[in-house]
């Protein structure tokens, strides 16, 4: 729209110059002045509708040369209809005048010269436009597939890291059970089949339930049961509201482990992992507390935790929550989106 009132701005100006330079050279009177405002003003409105209508004008074709044929016909058919447009007003105006079709002469060579002079270089750069817009289009659609390639492949990367660093702690404690207590033993097998069901069944997807995630924790739980034995305790409350809802896939089984591993592994007495997951408006609370050490001066460098911090910054770029507190209990505190069920990814 800028465009095509720029351009009927240059005509009424051109128009005004060339009726002020006709009153004052041979024909002084002031409705030369609106006559020639009107015919510019006639003849650029319709060659800017034409332009700027020129897909709709040319689809019939995509061709380029066969479109700039189309195009002169149509600038053509613009100053001319726009010559008899300016003929009819002139015989309105001075009533002594009777306006008779295609009656101009030379007139009319004259407006389709300037109208194609005009017209075609508009034409030509309104089309360059269009071609870098959409060529700018493709190439920021293309990128946004890219970094979606690249999210996933990352996302991806960081799964094939989890499972084996826990595989490999877990194949410890079985090996250290067999000859101890092979009934315990075969129980960590047999849980540790369900767990990695639930890897292989999830493995292509980057979000599910929050029922599956709670069940995730509570077989690694009931896992790490055998090996501490009345050592260890844990508690997991999610609210009914929540357990539909999405939360990234195997998110919270590092930070658990983090919890035994800093905190349960360190105390002689009983320890508990809690686990809270509930709803605060539009955005999800996880909290993972336990009853070991008060978190370092300098927390958070350990793998399991950068891995989930790192799948949460490419989930959630900007929009999420990750903290270590010891007050009013040693808790790690994730905050995240709301992410309903019916919601694909």
């Amino acid at each position: 729209m800028l465009p095509a009132l720029k351009t009927l701005l240059i005509c009424l100006l051109i128009g005004l110059g060339f009726g002020m330079y006709l009153y004052f050279t041979y024909d002084q009177r002031l409705e030369r002045i609106v006559i020639s405002v009107l015919s510019t003003a006639c003849i650029g409105s319709l060659m800017m509708l034409v332009i700027n209508y020129r897909n709709f004008f040319t689809m019939v074709t995509s061709i380029q040369s066969y479109k700039m044929i189309i195009m002169i016909i149509l600038l053509i058919l613009a100053a001319l209809t726009g010559s008899e447009m300016m003929f009819f007003a002139q015989s309105l105006i001075w009533k002594n005048e009777h306006y008779q079709l295609f009656s101009g002469g030379n007139i009319y060579f004259l407006n389709i010269l300037i109208v194609l002079v005009t017209g075609i270089p508009i034409y030509v750069s309104e089309e360059w436009k269009s071609l870098l817009n959409s060529q700018i289009l493709s190439q920021q659609y293309r990128v946004l597939e890219l970094e979606q390639q690249k999210t996933t492949f990352e996302l991806e990367l960081l799964r094939a890291k989890v499972n084996p660093h826990f595989l490999y702690n877990v194949h410890n404690t079985i090996a250290g059970l067999i000859l101890k207590d092979p009934a315990k033993a075969e129980k960590m097998v047999l849980l540790l089949s369900k767990f990695f069901r639930f890897t292989l069944n999830k493995n292509s997807a980057t979000f599910h339930a929050v029922s599956d995630e709670t069940d995730i924790i509570r077989t690694y739980l009931d896992m790490q049961k055998i090996r501490f034995g009345d050592r260890l305790d844990y508690v997991i409350e999610a609210d009914n509201t929540v357990l539909p809802l999405q939360i990234p896939s195997f998110i919270l089984q590092p930070i658990v482990e983090n919890a035994l591993k800093h905190g349960i592994e360190k105390r002689k007495e009983n320890g508990v992992v809690k686990v809270g997951i509930k709803l605060d408006g539009n955005e999800m609370l996880v909290t993972i507390s336990d009853s070991g050490p008060e978190f370092s001066a300098m927390p958070g460098s350990g793998m399991g935790l950068q891995m989930v911090r790192t799948k949460l910054q490419l989930l959630y770029p900007g929009n999420f929550t990750l903290e270590l507190n010891n007050e009013p209990e040693k808790h790690v505190r994730i905050i995240i989106p709301k992410r309903n069920k019916n919601v694909a990814g």
